[in-house]
């Protein structure tokens, strides 16, 4: 088997080091750790703010090639920031306020055209790789939809397996109904191109199947296949495991144990409530300072015993939603503060970590913690719950039902219905008594079994049906 992989995402390596995953869990990461043990070929799109390099591949020690994808900055823009974020990213977390957004005008054409042409330099770079049937093509995410309809629609034909991988949701039909169908079932017809759709959770997996269902007519699905046009492709469930080595290594990373320090003297002596997670508008932090808001409303004295800290970082590249959704998140902290903490105590504090030891600020946090709380409005998965699953495995973990972990860490965890805030409240009040009461010891093989799986290549396997 030799093993080609696509992605939007771009890697960072060094000289004599190779490739650097930045997480212990996550697609860059996965994908480097498959590459690291098969070797092969990595297309990727160099990002519009970093400057165009050599068009020839790099070439890294075990047999890994990275094959760079340049595009004009404003292609790249409109590619990633209109289509993925605007569009994709809105849709499959149920982002839209459909009395206004999203508007399939002229400005979104002209973004298109610039969506088609980053997928159409994918697709021909993968092309000029693949040299046969031994060939595993692993395309990922929204960013790529278009390729596999290029690499074996329009009368091609190519002869080794095409694997595509979505890391995020995957919405009900009625709400994807909300693209033009040209767009819809352009989107459907390419991944159906495909011999395996995979996705985290069995629940994005039911919904992609149901849209093919509504809107594919002439498609014929039953569990865990859809059949169009003498195709069959196989829709599976492939969540990605967590890399344990790296969690352990980042322990003692000098720059945790600085962060732990630091977080330590701002906790002065209170149990932690933590969370950490990226400024995301699905990952529904206004609604958990809310809830704890609530709690302390009802019993002020938890500031005195409890800190709540959360670890915030800015998306990659954000828009005006979520620099509100940041003033929002500002303003109510700022409000609970001024309510039940002090200028030397604060009930809540809401951390920006520098860009360079954003990772060792989660770790710290999540390995301080007595308590956690993961409540995104909706999720393709959710690292960060696995990770406070392994880091505190004494700290009960309220987490949304909404995430795609949810589905694997249902019976260590405490559900909650995200949008409703004082469900939320309750379960932090009970996660909270608990004091340290987590997974019970005879537990804790099963759970680290959960978050690890088998590794990369076991994701793949997976993913395979091997």
């Amino acid at each position: 088997m030799r093993l080609i992989v696509a992605s939007n995402s771009a890697p960072r390596w060094r000289d004599g080091v190779g490739l650097e995953p930045r997480s212990p869990g996550g697609l860059v990461p996965l994908l480097a750790g498959l590459l690291a043990e098969h070797g092969g070929d990595w297309v990727c799109t160099v990002p519009p703010d970093e400057p165009a390099g050599s068009a020839e591949p790099v070439r890294l020690p075990g047999g890994i090639t990275i094959h760079q994808v340049f595009e004009r900055p404003e292609v790249l823009v409109e590619h990633y920031l209109t289509v993925g974020v605007r569009l994709m990213l809105w849709l499959f977390h149920y982002l839209f306020d459909t009395s206004a957004t999203p508007s399939f005008d002229a400005g979104f054409a002209r973004a298109f055209r610039a969506y088609e042409q980053v997928n159409r330099a994918h697709a021909d770079r993968l092309r000029t790789l693949a040299s046969g049937p031994d060939d595993v093509l692993l395309v990922n995410d929204y960013h790529l939809f278009l390729v596999p309809e290029m690499l074996r629609g329009e009368g091609l034909r190519h002869e080794g397996r095409i694997l595509y991988f979505h890391g995020l949701p995957w919405c009900e039909p009625a709400y994807f109904g909300i693209l033009p169908p040209a767009l819809r079932d352009r989107i459907l017809t390419s991944l159906l191109h495909c011999d395996v759709v995979g996705f985290h959770d069995s629940r994005w997996a039911q919904a992609f199947i149901a849209c093919c269902e509504r809107y594919l007519p002439g498609c014929r699905t039953d569990a865990d296949t859809v059949r169009l046009d003498g195709r069959t492709t196989r829709v599976t469930v492939a969540p990605f495991p967590l890399d344990t080595s790296v969690l352990d290594a980042m322990r003692t990373d000098p720059r945790t144990v600085d962060w732990q320090t630091r977080l330590g003297e701002l906790a002065a002596g209170r149990r932690v409530l933590a969370r950490a997670d990226r400024l995301d508008l699905w990952k529904n932090q206004v609604r958990g300072f809310a809830a704890y808001g609530a709690l302390l409303e009802e019993q002020p004295d938890i500031a005195k015993d409890w800190w709540f800290c959360a670890v915030a970082t800015r998306p990659t590249r954000g828009t005006e939603r979520s620099d509100a959704h940041r003033q929002q998140c500002e303003a109510i902290v700022e409000q609970l503060n001024n309510k039940y903490g002090t200028p030397d105590r604060p009930a809540i504090s809401l951390i920006y970590p520098d860009a360079a030891s954003t990772r060792n600020c989660a770790v710290a946090a999540l390995s301080s913690a007595s308590a956690t709380l993961v409540n995104p409005t909706i999720d393709g998965m959710n690292l960060v719950s696995k990770e406070a699953l392994y880091l505190a495995p004494d700290a009960p973990s309220v987490l949304s039902v909404n995430a795609g972990s949810y589905e694997e860490l249902a019976p260590y965890v405490i559900g909650v219905q995200p949008y409703d805030v004082l469900a939320t409240a309750d379960a932090l009040r009970t996660a909270m008594a608990l004091d340290g009461a987590g997974p019970a010891p005879r537990q804790r093989a099963a759970v680290l079994s959960t978050l690890a799986g088998r590794g990369p290549a076991g994701w793949l396997s997976r993913l395979l049906g091997a």
